[in-house]
């Protein structure tokens, strides 16, 4: 019988609506040569779709290194879309918009020089979101969210914006936050004991957006490698480091999803 695990992954944000660009703490043990990092999640939203190249990177928090010049497409063997590298933002293709579908396999294929990467997705369901859950803490007089993720596999990112509190804004050091909540297959000790994370507390008027995505039990497993190399670090029960896991062929590096998701906004008042 299988159990299910909640838990948290907090982030900053820099910008709100830059959820394309967001970069993954891969895993960047030293390697003599340069190998290529595909970073993408389309989804069923009917919007220009994106996916991220840059190279591998010997040296931890480094500059972020783009491939520029790929040929970059998905297929679901009905449909091709083509993906055009920003000219403002090396490194970054986007598509024209189209939407993913329940059922059907996308596959990914980066061509660059003489060398082809691919990946396959699958698209899962989503169940709806559960009721907000918001509670006010009296000493601080601020606000937290509280999760619930239900049973289903997934991913649920969560948005604050709270730009009309110049104040608290002031005091935060950012007008916004992230938080990523994942709902997990099977218990991870790991997760159950790992290193204490910021809450985010919020003040009312806050604009809160939530996106849950479905996950497929691959996507569950690079979730699981990526949170064992970075949020699970360090905490009683810790492992050997290793590589992330990725669904990528012929020696790249990163993950591809297909996703469905589904988004709601609320204003905390």
């Amino acid at each position: 019988m299988k159990t299910k695990l909640k838990f948290i992954f907090p982030v900053l944000l820099w910008s709100l609506f830059q959820a394309c660009e967001k970069q993954y703490p891969w895993d960047f043990s030293p390697v003599e040569d340069h190998r290529i990092i595909a970073d993408g999640i389309i989804t069923n939203e009917l919007a220009a779709q994106c996916i991220n190249l840059s190279w591998t990177n010997p040296e931890l928090n480094d500059t972020i290194h783009p491939v520029s010049g790929a040929r970059v497409v998905v297929d679901d063997s009905l449909n091709i879309f083509e993906f055009i590298e920003a000219v403002e933002k090396p490194g970054i293709y986007y598509s024209e918009p189209f939407q993913v579908v329940v059922g059907r396999e996308y596959r990914l294929t980066v061509e660059y020089g003489s060398e082809t990467f691919q990946a396959l997705s699958e698209v899962v369901p989503v169940t709806a979101l559960d009721s907000m859950i918001v509670i006010l803490d009296e000493s601080r007089n601020l606000y937290r969210f509280i999760y619930s993720g239900g049973n289903q596999p997934s991913m649920t990112e969560v948005f604050y914006d709270w730009s009309h509190d110049t104040a608290y804004c002031r005091t935060y050091g950012n007008c916004y936050a992230q938080e990523t909540y994942y709902t997990l297959d099977n218990i991870d000790v790991n997760a159950v004991f790992s290193p204490p994370r910021e809450r985010i507390y919020f003040p009312v008027g806050t604009i809160m957006i939530r996106r849950k995505y479905g996950l497929t039990e691959e996507h569950q497993q690079f979730i699981r490698s990526l949170l064992m190399e970075t949020d699970w670090s360090g905490g009683i029960f810790d492992i050997q480091h290793g590589n992330v896991l990725t669904n990528m062929s012929n020696g790249a590096l990163g993950y591809f999803a297909a996703c469905m998701v589904i988004t709601d906004t609320t204003v905390i008042d």
